[in-house]
């Protein structure tokens, strides 16, 4: 099993697709740069959020907070998908092997079911209120993008 999904990501490491991004020069040195600057205003945006929902910055709601930092953070989120994904191509049977991207992996899962949960937990508050049932996964959430943000710095280091 393990030696099939190594060959298809040998597959994709020699596609047209993996190819061009390592004879490029400029492909993949601007799709690290995206990367950076999205993990950024992803990670505000979610912080900002966290907080909300942990009592900081009253000086909105709850749910006003979400709903204007939501889509910034859904979009920081895409655009880490598209630069992970160059990022990840030209290398990706070596990458996959990799310790720390195997965690960074695992905390995404674990953040989007975090995200779950604290949306389910979000639902049990009063209007205008926050559910106190939603401030474990709030700081859960800020401890776990955070532990993604350090294993995807640290993948070049193992």
């Amino acid at each position: 099993m393990e030696h099939a999904g190594i060959a298809i990501l040998q597959t994709l490491e020699r596609s047209a697709f993996g190819l061009g991004i390592r004879d490029a020069v400029l492909i993949y040195p601007i799709a690290n740069v995206m990367h950076v600057l999205a993990v950024l205003v992803f990670f505000a945006s979610v912080a900002i959020m966290d907080l909300r929902v942990l009592g900081a910055l009253r000086d909105d709601a709850t749910d006003a907070v979400i709903r204007r930092f939501r889509p910034v953070a859904i979009g920081a989120f895409c655009v880490l998908l598209a630069s992970g994904l160059i990022l990840f191509t030209p290398e990706a049977s070596a990458i996959i092997r990799n310790p720390s991207f195997q965690i960074k992996l695992a905390l995404i899962a674990v953040g989007l079911l975090n995200v779950v949960w604290m949306e389910r937990a979000l639902k049990r508050g009063y209007p205008g209120m926050t559910a106190r049932a939603a401030r474990l996964p709030a700081a859960l959430s800020l401890v776990i993008w955070l532990g993604v943000a350090a294993a995807g710095r640290y993948i070049a280091y193992i």
